[in-house]
């Protein structure tokens, strides 16, 4: 007689399927010290419990092994350069800012490297900061990213140092770069809400942002082909006539550039449903895309050792662009499928 057929392990992705979040959140959820809403880890693991699905320990003990026997000697300290209004956010442990803060010095952590930050301030002028990274024996730097596409990179002798800096807000000087492809993060979203029975998106987008990021998502949205007039620019989510503009086009969900959008659309414009490129919170519930902001600013780090191993200071004759892929995200603000029958947005 033979043996009865072995029940399939259930995988990681399996679990993520099932609880609607991602694969580093389930992974996450499993360890104590990671930071997660106290009620979606009870969730994942008591459906993990149902499903029979462990961590697999033997890997985890070999890569915790593998880490704590490999020494990791001091190299060298970076710069990190912040403006005032960004800096202003560190504080708050979350959040776009405190996301590259951490990836900066974890990311600096794993090459045996430190960073010191540095605010722009009145006090602190481009000047200041020029003798301090002599003084230091600096020459690594990283440029974190203004709040405006309008904000010129800071006046230090670029001659001297290997910089990378982060974000698509500064084009001069022309440096090495870790950024989300925002392209791509237009691209993805489209294949999914298109797999979905969506036909008729909308896309609202900041004018900042459009230069921040040459136009980016409104050279995907026109790619796949969708009309022009079914693009929004505004200075702020907060101008006039948004809502008369979603009624006159009625679109059958709304994708914006970023969260905040969502909290100036009227209710009866966004029960069609709602898509951010840049979702904050990925345990939140805004469906979009999340843009890993902390791996970027860990990119970065790798970009800039790799200056420094070749001695590559200035300008490069050929920048490079390391681009980082966001992961959609499922919350609340979008329904799983598109009902022909539904009503339109602003209906």
């Amino acid at each position: 007689m033979s043996a009865p057929p072995e029940k399939e392990a259930v995988s990681l992705r399996h679990l993520a399927q099932v609880t609607g979040v991602s694969r580093m959140t389930v992974s996450r959820a499993f360890k104590e010290d990671a930071s997660i809403k106290p009620e979606l880890r009870k969730k994942i693991l008591k459906v993990a419990k149902e499903l029979g699905y462990a961590p697999d320990t033997m890997v985890s003990e070999l890569m915790t092994s593998f880490a704590s026997r490999r020494p990791i000697n001091y190299q060298e300290t970076f710069a990190a350069i912040w403006w005032p209004e960004r800096w202003k956010h560190i504080d708050s442990g979350h959040g776009f800012e405190a996301d590259i803060y951490h990836g900066l010095n974890e990311g600096a952590q794993l090459h045996g490297r430190r960073i010191d930050h540095f605010v722009l301030t009145k006090d602190m002028p481009p000047r200041v900061i020029s003798r301090m990274l002599e003084a230091r024996n600096i020459h690594g730097v990283i440029l974190t990213p203004p709040a405006s596409a309008e904000i010129e990179a800071p006046k230090l002798d670029w001659r001297k140092l290997s910089t990378v800096t982060i974000g698509s807000s500064l084009r001069e000087p022309k440096f090495h770069r870790a950024q989300a492809s925002h392209y791509n993060a237009m691209i993805q979203a489209l294949e999914i809400l298109q797999g979905r029975g969506y036909k008729s998106p909308c896309l609202l987008v900041r004018s900042d942002v459009e230069r921040r990021m040459l136009r980016a998502y409104t050279a995907a949205f026109l790619a796949w082909e969708y009309p022009h007039e079914h693009i929004w620019h505004a200075v702020t989510p907060g101008s006039e006539g948004l809502s008369a503009w979603l009624k006159k086009i009625e679109p059958d969900v709304i994708i914006a550039d970023w969260d905040p959008w969502i909290d100036y659309i009227p209710t009866d414009d966004k029960a069609c449903g709602f898509v951010s490129l840049a979702v904050r919170d990925e345990n939140g519930p805004i469906t979009g895309i999340y843009q890993n902001t902390a791996r970027i600013a860990k990119g970065a780090i790798d970009l800039l050792v790799r200056a420094r191993l070749t001695h590559e200071v200035g300008e490069p004759l050929e920048p490079l662009l390391m681009l980082t892929a966001g992961a959609w995200i499922e919350g609340s603000s979008l329904p799983s499928s598109s009902n022909p029958n539904q009503e339109k947005c602003s209906n």
